[in-house]
């Protein structure tokens, strides 16, 4: 449960103390809980500044993110851009993941999900855009928990995906656009369903280099999913190593 943090408000006002109340909801999943948390730090950046949500244990940045991104130059718009992320469209889709099928089926129920079964997995785990159309973002995945009390652990991907597919977020207050970058062509590069054979089989991961590419063979900006893959994940734990070696070395 989000005690102190639900009925939050007065937290853009800086010489207000935020109000805030116990949570009279079900708890629910912690994966599910982190998007009020995001919603919450949402709230200290501007209308237009970048935000990148990321699962941090399976990612890491080979180039900076923010660099090249579509910057606002009219701070008075009052909408902005989503970038969501998705899967390898060519290993699974929504209807074939079992763990995906499941967990809209578990939310919303068959029929409301059986005309886009077809499309491809959009992860929850990763996602960017301007502060205003983040924020609003969400809000829509907070609502969608207590609308469908899912409580199932992973329903917070059955909301991400149903928020696009069933067009939720279309014309929402905030979001001028969304845009849907699929696997492996954009600047975060989703790697989990790709286990069926060795990145460096697929011919996105440079074994010399020791980087993983987009299709385009650009350097991937961000990798999420690395430890899928058994030669990359050795590679990273390698990197850790000598980084904590190194931590080490300086502390004395």
């Amino acid at each position: 449960q989000m005690n102190y943090f639900f009925g939050l408000h007065d937290v853009n006002e800086p010489d207000e103390h935020p109000i805030s109340e116990p949570d009279p909801r079900e708890a629910r999943p912690v994966a599910t809980a982190r998007y009020e948390l995001y919603w919450l730090w949402a709230t200290k950046y501007e209308s237009h500044s970048w935000i990148m949500l990321i699962d941090s244990r399976d990612a890491y940045f080979q180039l900076d993110p923010f660099e090249g991104v579509e910057r606002e130059e009219d701070e008075d718009k009052s909408d902005g851009s989503l970038y969501f992320y998705a899967e390898n469209a060519e290993v699974s889709n929504l209807g074939e993941s079992s763990y995906n099928r499941n967990w809209l089926t578990k939310a919303y129920g068959l029929d409301a999900i059986s005309s886009f079964l077809k499309e491809p997995v959009i992860c929850s785990g990763s996602t960017m855009g301007e502060q205003v159309a983040i924020e609003t973002y969400l809000r829509a995945m907070v609502a969608e928990f207590d609308e469908t009390k899912c409580k199932m652990k992973g329903c917070d991907q059955g909301f991400h995906n149903y928020l696009l597919y069933s067009h939720k977020l279309d014309g929402a207050a905030g979001i001028r656009s969304v845009k849907v970058h699929a696997q492996g062509d954009g600047i975060i590069n989703n790697l989990g369903v790709m286990r069926t054979k060795p990145l460096s089989e697929w011919g996105i991961f440079d074994v010399d280099r020791k980087e993983v590419l987009n299709w385009d063979k650009s350097v991937s900006p961000v990798v999420h999913q690395f430890d899928r893959d058994n030669e990359l994940n050795n590679v990273i734990k390698e990197r850790k190593r000598q980084m904590a070696k190194k931590w080490k070395e300086q502390r004395q």
